[in-house]
């Protein structure tokens, strides 16, 4: 059975496309704490969309929300990656985009011309007869790009004579708190998981002036934490409600309201994530099908008819007194088609996160994390 992997990390252009993807991602992960990218899914699912034709092609342009014309499409993407480099000072931010492929089996030139101008993808050959050093060779690169945050995206097992290709991008990203939590003022608080329950945590705290508010018709209040010499910063959304970050969520979906600076009283939890999920069903929930069928046409891609069989995000996310550490990789398998398979006042804000909040680290254009902690 032959199949292609799709594998990337974060980054965006389609709000809408995005907000989709977290608020059902959100929703069927409500119980359990989540790191993700929707944009990292965006960048992968647009590279498949560049050698998709017919219908399969359609539903991905409509659900993305992608213009028709895909020299548009070539365009943004071209901007979107060019605009980042050298970008950040202190923070790391970087993505990387690799393609691994049989090394009987060639790209379409016309493919491999547009994800290398647009995408900066690189095309590699790997000897699938040897399936440990292929898997090795992949998971290798996933591994630095990623510094180690997630190590292995492909088995052994996978790879076999029939596998085609790999398709990888990756993101990483590293900052520094422009005004870090002292350590010594870290102290074990309780955090309330439910009404019902709560837990001992690590609670850091800090005092400062930073972009805040409460927002009565969202029965919430949101904080920006800057991160030093970057565009770059975290947003954090904390409902009134211990029970009221699944509503809160399904209302702060392109959120974009201005904040004001004041003096706020910080505390948050110290948190790690890790986290794994199948995106199959979202997809279709979303309206693209065609592409998990035997109808699939990615005669763009390949000469060879294949079709989507699985698509799977890794995220790592790590918060501390010194910063935030964070990285997501989403893979793409496919398989060939065969015929037979509020305190406003002039007092300081108090912004206590010690309920279930969501969380985004993002720059004024784009969300490249995003996440909720209902245990940390």
């Amino acid at each position: 059975m032959k199949y292609l992997v799709c594998l990337f990390f974060l980054a965006s252009v389609s709000a809408r496309f995005t907000d989709d993807v977290y608020q059902i991602l959100a929703k069927e992960n409500a119980e359990q704490n989540i790191i993700s990218s929707p944009l990292s899914l965006e960048i992968v699912m647009a590279m498949v969309y560049m050698g998709a034709k017919g219908n399969t092609a359609k539903e991905l342009q409509t659900v993305l929300k992608l213009p028709e014309d895909r020299n548009q499409v070539a365009k943004k993407y071209r901007e979107f990656f060019t605009n980042l480099e050298g970008r950040e000072k202190d923070a790391i931010l970087e993505l990387a985009n690799r393609i691994y492929i049989n090394d009987q089996l060639r790209l379409l030139p016309e493919y491999n011309k547009i994800v290398g101008d647009s995408f900066k993808a690189e095309a590699v050959p790997i000897n699938v007869g040897n399936p440990q050093s292929a898997a090795a060779t992949i998971n290798s690169w996933v591994s630095r790009q990623t510094r180690n945050k997630i190590t292995k995206i492909v088995s052994a097992e996978s790879i076999n004579r029939d596998f085609m290709a790999i398709i990888i991008n990756a993101i990483y990203f590293k900052g520094v708190w422009k005004y870090k939590f002292v350590k010594e003022d870290t102290r074990k608080k309780d955090f309330h998981t439910s009404s019902n329950e709560k837990i001992p945590v690590d609670m850091m705290y800090l005092e400062g002036s930073f972009l805040a508010d409460h927002f009565s018709d969202l029965d919430a209040k949101v904080l920006e934490l800057p991160y030093r010499n970057s565009k770059l910063f975290m947003q954090i959304f904390l409902p009134n409600r211990i029970d009221g970050l699944s509503k809160l969520e399904s209302q702060i979906g392109g959120f974009s309201r201005p904040l004001r600076k004041q003096d706020v009283y910080v505390r948050i939890p110290k948190f790690k994530i890790e986290f794994e999920k199948s995106l199959d069903g979202l997809l279709a929930k979303l309206g693209i099908k065609a592409a998990f069928s035997g109808a699939a046409n990615f005669s763009g891609l390949v000469k060879d008819n294949l079709q989507i069989s699985k698509v799977l995000q890794k995220g790592f996310v790590e918060v501390n007194e010194e910063g935030a550490e964070a990285a997501v990789v989403t893979a793409f398998n496919f398989i060939k088609i065969c015929s037979h398979c509020p305190d406003n006042g002039p007092h300081p804000m108090i912004f206590t996160a010690n309920h279930p909040f969501a969380f985004l680290i993002r720059d004024r254009e784009t969300i490249y994390f995003q996440g909720h902690i209902v245990r940390p």
